[in-house]
């Protein structure tokens, strides 16, 4: 029998250590399949989690354009680079002296996909400076055009931040409430409203959405690609080639070091090959959540039963 022991981290409570509860064993689970359709233009991000095999939360990625890092210490700020948004920063702080692109778009900013905060396009907020935010593209292809922003304060329950289209002589100023129970409170500048978009944080592991990813070779290049990410919060993944699928299982899992980067399972399960997607099945990717419950996963089509793209499907065991 398989079984993952769970270590209870020790609480120091009344000078006093609490002793260590024993955790039940668990039996390693039968081979599950999820599927998703994220549309044939890639339109929706769709969360899923695998301790209750949900789909737990979709949305169109035109709805939003801007997250803030909840927590009483979150001071973070990203953007919606599933529409390819992009960051310049400029040498004012006043949004009424910023009009124009021009002179400013250069050395283009996103978020980095492993989910470092602290290279974010926004990034040091703090100097003062006006960004400028090109808003990317719809999932239809137009472009979004561009607005200006300048967060003013962060406190611990909330954000303050001002904003409005490039080329307005006038602006908005708002202050939105950190949602504590999800991993960022979520904004879209053009329709001015708070957006409901990823599930609570303890609701998902793993989102399928598109993303800016940096490729090096023959030239520093943003590509705008579509894949898997996971959860920041408590979530690890190894990626797997050494040996199949099936032989991967707890003794396996002990010697591996997982990532928290949420773009360790990412876009390289697919390959394009002439017009078409094929799977790498030689990948495979070992996953622990929030729980510290161990699975294992691999990718079996990128194609609905009518041909569509955009329908990943994969398989999962619980270890």
């Amino acid at each position: 029998m398989r079984f993952i022991i769970l270590l209870i981290t020790a609480v120091l409570l009344s000078s006093c250590l609490k002793e260590e509860l024993p955790v039940p064993k668990r039996e390693a689970g039968d081979i599950k399949v999820g599927e998703v359709s994220m549309g044939g233009n890639y339109e929706y991000q769709i969360y899923f989690d695998f301790s209750t095999n949900q789909m737990t939360g979709k949305n169109s990625k035109n709805i939003w354009d801007i997250g803030f890092e909840t927590g009483e210490n979150g001071s973070h700020v990203i953007i919606n680079t599933a529409r390819n948004m992009m960051v310049y920063t400029t040498d004012k702080m006043n949004l009424s002296h910023v009009m124009s692109k021009d002179g400013y778009i250069v050395n283009p900013k996103f978020d980095n996909a492993t989910g470092d905060l602290d290279s974010t396009g926004i990034g040091n907020w703090e100097d003062g400076f006006v960004r400028i935010l090109d808003m990317g593209y719809s999932s239809t292809g137009n472009p979004l055009g561009f607005y200006k922003l300048k967060i003013i304060e962060v406190t611990p329950t909330t954000y303050t931040f001002e904003f409005g289209s490039l080329e307005a002589s006038s602006s908005s100023t708002r202050t939105i409430l950190k949602k504590d129970e999800y991993n960022f409170t979520y904004f879209s500048m053009m329709s001015d409203a708070e957006q409901d978009v990823s599930p609570k944080t303890k609701d998902w592991d793993i989102v399928f959405t598109q993303y800016v990813h940096q490729f090096y070779e023959p030239v520093v290049t943003p590509y705008l690609l579509t894949g898997c990410l996971t959860n920041r919060i408590e979530t690890k993944v190894s990626v797997v080639t050494e040996v199949d699928f099936e032989a991967i299982d707890l003794n396996y899992v002990a010697g591996l070091e997982l990532s928290e980067n949420t773009n360790t399972i990412g876009f390289s399960w697919k390959i394009l090959v002439g017009n078409d997607y094929e799977i790498n099945m030689n990948i495979s990717y070992v996953i622990q959540d929030h729980e510290g419950i161990y699975y294992k996963m691999r990718f079996i089509d990128f194609y609905s039963a009518t041909g569509e793209k955009g329908n990943p499907i994969w398989e999962f065991v619980e270890l």
